[in-house]
This record gives C-alpha cells, structure tokens and sequence, in this order.
C-alpha cells in the first residue's frame, strides 16, 4: 500500500484510526434487512461482537437490558408503517436513554425529520445517521487531502454514482430515489466544507443531474444514474483544490467489473516530471474475506459501515456530536428536496429556505 511523501506533501489515513477508538458498546439492532446482514454485522464483529446473541420479538425487551448501549436501527424507511416505527423506536430509545443510529435517510419529508431530531434532543441522546458513504476510503482520504496543510479548500468538485452493468437506461421523466441520492448529496457537502447556499437540478431519462454552490466558494456538479434492482455502481470523484487536484473512484460492490478503489493526486506546483501519484486502497481479495475474517482496512461499502460505526461509538465516549449526528443531516435532507423543488420549477432553489409543508 502507498505511503509515498513528495516535498512537504505526505498521505493522510483513508480511515479514522479506529485502533484508538473505544469500540466495546453493547450494540441492539432493530430490524434485520439486508443491509444489516451484508454489512453491518459484518462492521459490528470488529467492535467485538460476533453474531446475534439474543433475539427479541419486541425491541421494548431489548431497551431493557442494561448492556445494550445503542440502538442501531434499521427499519425499512420505505413505507408509512416503517416511519412511524422508526419514531416509536426513537421515542423509546430517547425515554431508555440509548444512543441511536439511524438507518439514512432519516426521514422522507423534512417534518418528520425535523421531529425526529427534535425527540432526540428533548430526551438527550445522540442521535446520528449511518451517512457510510463519508466514510468509503476513496471519499475519507479525499477529504483528508483537502485540509489546510494539504491541498487547501475545494474549489470544484465533480461527483458521479453511475451504474456502470445492468438493465438498459431508461428513457423518460423520471429522476433518482432518495435513497441513493442522499448517499452522495451529504459526502459532497462534506467535501465541499461550507453550507449549501444554491441548488439546481433536472431529473429526466432515469437520472439526476445537480448543479451546487456553497458558502464556501465551492461549487459542485453531480450526476446520478441507478437502474433499480442494480447494485453493480461506481463513484468517480474530481476535486480541483487551491494547491493540488484529485481523481478517485469508489466501487459499490467489488463482484462487478470496473475501476479499482483508488485516489491520485497532482500537486499544482510539483515538478513537471511527477505526474499524477496513485495511492492504491485495498482490493477485492481483502472484502472477499471480510465475512471470515474481518479487518479494518477495507473498500467498498463495508469500510464505510466500519468508518461511520467507529466514529460515532468514538463520539459517545469523546461526548461530542458525531460527524453525521443527525441535526448536521437535516442540511443533506434539504439539498435533496431543494433537488426536488428545483426540477420542477425550473430554476435554482436556496436549501436554506427549505421549510415543511
């Protein structure tokens, strides 16, 4: 793996340093979908926990147990019935005193959200948004590499999900889900480092194509494709910074056939001669194993559940908010639905603005 230093330039970690972190809370899931299965079990054995030691019909029995610490919830978001479960779940959670972890998106309408916050914060708990895609190698290093000691403020960022295998494209008006969208619109935000001040967007032929501005003096396009039932997706990133660029690719599942997970650099002032410098992130034959053999170091999504479940385990003990606490997440929320607004109204929306119904 690279660790190559060029002048006064050297790599940060494409991961928290998750050895240092206090990883030994009692974890209570509720839900048990996919997600849970492919990842976030997966994630959790590296927080000393192996498999399902107690299983209860009712997640009121599991808030009663004084081991369990937090309650990571995975309830479907889908439905109105996954909703109100999602805030019966919160409510009781915020009455036991348990940390919660959500399942993004929070919500699908700013209302609920807003409330959902509001729950959490009248009961004092934490209260963050498994956001894992901040925490995908390629997108953590690329923030890293864009702090002051670096390559400096973003100034341009490219950033695309497209679905690179799978059914055809889809002509017609409509645009992407929620679901995946939200994955990019906060790791964007996060890159960006400001507040969003102006979004424009046009959903048609099965994509979403975003133009976003930011206090910061970054802007931002962003492209989605995502044919449903396909995961087999990429995310290609460009950053063009004060002193330096930066390419990468993040892959969604390592069982297709695409790019690597990978970041490159160029700093603006370097000589001629050294070119773009590669620094390769773990491959498919460590996620391969991950289901037998966990390891921190690892692409694709799951070193994203390991990332953004270290940090905010790491939060609780450090008392502070997490970096995805969920007040921070109503800003990705109203980017989304400022995305919304603005396709049908032709014209760029401020997410600011964005109020309920």
């Amino acid at each position: 793996m690279s660790n190559q230093a060029i002048g006064q330039f050297s790599w940060p970690s494409f991961r928290p340093p998750l050895e240092t972190y206090k990883l030994d809370y009692g974890i209570g899931i509720v839900g048990y979908t996919n997600i849970v299965r492919a990842q976030q079990l997966t994630a959790y054995r590296l927080a000393e926990l192996d498999g399902i030691p107690h299983v209860y019909e009712d997640y009121r029995e599991l808030l009663l147990r004084d081991d369990v610490d937090v309650i990571d919830c995975t309830i479907d978001h889908a439905t109105a019935a996954g909703m109100a479960a999602r805030i019966a779940v919160l409510t009781a959670a915020a009455k036991a005193g348990k940390a919660v972890l959500m399942q993004k998106p929070m919500a699908t309408d700013l209302e609920t959200a807003e409330k959902m916050v509001e729950i959490a914060e009248e009961g004092g708990i934490p209260f963050a948004i498994n956001q894992n895609l901040r925490f995908d190698p390629a997108v953590y290093l690329t923030r890293q590499l864009l702090g002051p000691d670096r390559f400096g403020a973003p100034g341009f960022i490219h950033f695309a999900n497209i679905s690179t295998e799978g059914p055809g494209f889809g002509m017609g008006p409509g645009g992407v889900v929620m679901a995946w969208q939200i994955h990019a619109i906060d790791s964007i935000r996060w890159l960006s480092g400001g507040d969003p001040i102006s979004v424009y967007c046009t959903n048609q032929n099965n994509a979403s194509l975003y133009q976003m501005q930011f206090s910061s003096g970054a802007v931002c396009n962003y492209f989605e494709y995502h044919n449903a039932g396909n995961f087999r997706n990429e995310t290609p990133i460009r950053v063009w910074a004060e002193r330096g660029a930066i390419r990468a690719n993040h892959r969604w599942n390592p069982t297709s056939r695409w790019e690597k997970d990978l970041v490159e650099v160029r700093g603006y002032d370097w000589p001629k001669e050294i070119g773009w410098v590669t620094y390769t992130l773990p491959d498919d034959l460590t996620y391969r194993e991950v289901h037998i053999r966990p390891r921190y170091d690892e692409c694709a999504s799951i070193g994203g559940f390991i990332g953004v479940m270290g940090e905010f385990m790491q939060s609780l003990h450090q008392k502070r908010p997490a970096l995805t606490n969920a007040r921070d997440n109503l800003m990705s929320l109203r980017i989304y639905f400022a995305g919304v607004l603005s396709s049908e109204r032709k014209r760029p929306v401020d997410p600011r603005t964005m109020q309920n119904p």
